[in-house]
């Protein structure tokens, strides 16, 4: 296990060489994020899981409420049939997941005037769906997206207490299957799974500051704000802010980034937020580290 111990800024850099040294060694970091990912999306493995992701229906809000109420801890869904193709079978005597699947139609009929028209239209029926969980057979392709398995105890409580300046509540929980971390409350309120390594948790930290400081009605008039984009900037901010301060979740980052559909060019247009967005959080993490220094020397 990995250990980062300390980060205390130096005090003796000139403020405009240390922005200029700061913003270099972002740069220098986003691009070797910006290669990660590109190289993972290269790999025959990433291929073969778009290949079977390409398989999975996109089912509608309403499904998904359907399938969460149904089967909450459900994490890939198909038919009986779709898992036939992908070499897995649903064992005897699961029980399936009902959801609603159109039906479109089309008939030919006459009007009041005796005219033939045609009558398009779509009905629901319901139908059956089985979780990944409910399967047996042929192992299905995955990308490796490693815990941080690293201690950076003093990082994480370092980002709590600049959650803490910025008025985000904090708390720290047992998340099971709900993730690692989230942000809610419109950006006031971040939760954190304890049940993982402080590396893991420094991370899911870091990611969700950027959340907060990004992506709840934040968003400057140029950018067109997607989920995916979201998950872009905020692991990329999450990994610079890390690797500043000694914790490297390249193989994490990189993974994460890439099953959101990022590359190294959404990761180079979303440069001047992530640089500036990355900057602020390690400023606030170096700025709280000297006034504990001072307060230190000072008693």
């Amino acid at each position: 296990m990995q250990s980062i111990s300390s980060h205390a800024p130096k005090d003796n850099e000139n403020p405009k060489e240390k922005a200029k040294a700061m913003r270099a060694r972002i740069d220098e970091s986003v691009e070797a994020l910006a290669k990660a990912v590109d190289e993972v999306r290269a790999s025959s493995t990433f291929q073969a899981y778009l290949n079977v992701q390409a398989r999975f229906h996109h089912y509608s809000w309403h499904n998904s409420l359907l399938i969460l109420m149904q089967a909450p801890s459900a994490s890939r869904v198909a038919g009986f049939q779709t898992w036939k193709k992908l070499g897995r079978f649903v064992r005897k005597g699961e029980r399936g997941i009902m959801i609603f699947a159109p039906c479109p139609f089309h008939r030919e009929a006459k009007n009041e005037a005796g005219e033939s028209e045609s009558i398009d239209g779509i009905f629901f029926k319901a139908v059956h769906v089985f979780d990944v969980a409910q399967t047996d057979g042929k192992e299905l392709p995955d990308v490796d997206c490693p815990v941080v398995d690293a201690d950076a105890s003093i990082l994480l409580n370092s980002l709590e207490r600049v959650a803490g300046k910025r008025s985000i509540s904090v708390k720290f929980e047992a998340l099971g299957s709900k993730g690692f971390g989230y942000a809610t409350d419109k950006g006031a309120s971040i939760v954190i799974d304890n049940t993982h390594p402080t590396g893991q948790q420094a991370k899911t930290f870091a990611h969700e500051l950027a959340h907060c400081a990004l992506h709840f009605g934040k968003t400057d008039g140029a950018t067109t704000l997607t989920r995916n984009l979201a998950e872009l900037e905020a692991e990329s901010i999450a990994y610079v802010v890390c690797k500043h301060f000694g914790l490297d979740t390249t193989i994490r980052s990189s993974a994460y980034i890439a099953l959101w559909q990022g590359d190294s060019k959404g990761l180079r247009a979303s440069l001047e937020r992530i640089a500036s967005t990355a900057r602020a959080i390690i400023d606030d993490v170096e700025a709280l580290d000297s006034a504990k220094s001072e307060m230190a020397v000072a008693a």
